[in-house]
């Protein structure tokens, strides 16, 4: 059986609680799962040490960071604390597998983008190995079958050099139009701008008109927000899911 637990301080944000603790009923609802709250005030400085303790060992094991440098706050302050930003230890049949938030790849995860993911998959299971998708085996699954993304599309190259950055992967459709691709496990705000700054590098990199040029990410994950803010900004979202055949 999963079970969550969810550590809190007085001055955790008011909002970010709430959603977290929102997303956990559904989930506990859905997916039959649990969950717990726990003050961090409440414990004594054996228990959070051994709290810490369990944080720094999933931290070596899925090799990821949990300790705050300036980057965003993490499980553990600067001063070797447990933080204040709400601490996800998510456990399975009684061993501790993963905690959020944290950092892998320069890249952060929270707790409400993971348990999104969960919330949104077929059962727990299916989040667990949509999460052990990197970024390099999208772009290898996607560049070898174009047809994960749409019927039509022809693969071209990969991490494509423009002013101002580097396109992970760029197709053209059945229309000869050009499609650059942002690939992301979570998708961003910044990936949001990051796609919309390559489109006029590219077009005159490549004389490719710009009414030629289409915009997608690829992820694994969006939340609802960030979705909308694709739309607007006409980029096309494809979120890759592994589907269980009986």
């Amino acid at each position: 059986m999963d079970n969550f637990r969810y550590y809190v301080r007085d001055d955790t944000a008011v909002e970010v609680a709430e959603s977290v603790l929102r997303t956990l009923q559904t989930i506990k609802e859905e997916h039959e799962c649990d969950y717990s709250i726990v003050a961090i005030e409440d414990l004594s400085e054996d228990e959070q040490e051994a709290i810490r303790e369990t944080i720094r060992i999933l931290s070596r094991r899925n090799t990821v960071g949990v300790v705050s440098k300036g980057r965003g706050s993490l499980p553990i302050s600067r001063k070797k604390n447990l933080s204040n930003v709400g601490i996800l230890v998510h456990s399975r049949d009684g061993k501790d597998i993963a905690v959020y938030p944290n950092v892998k790849n320069n890249k952060m995860t929270t707790a409400i983008q993971y348990l999104n993911l969960i919330m949104r998959s077929p059962n727990v299971e299916d989040a667990l190995e949509s999460k052990h998708i990197s970024e390099d085996d999208i772009s290898r699954m996607i560049s070898s079958i174009p047809e994960l993304i749409e019927p039509g599309l022809t693969f071209h190259e990969v991490e494509v050099e423009v002013e101002g950055g580097r396109i992970d992967a760029v197709f053209t459709d059945s229309q000869d139009k050009h499609f650059l691709i942002e690939i992301e496990i979570n998708a961003r705000d910044n990936d949001i701008g990051q796609v919309q700054r390559f489109k006029l590098p590219y077009a005159e990199k490549y004389g490719v008109d710009v009414e030629d040029i289409r915009l997608g990410i690829v992820c694994a994950d969006i939340d609802s927000s960030r979705m909308t803010a694709c739309r607007g900004a006409g980029i096309e979202v494809f979120r890759l899911k592994l589907e269980k055949l009986d």
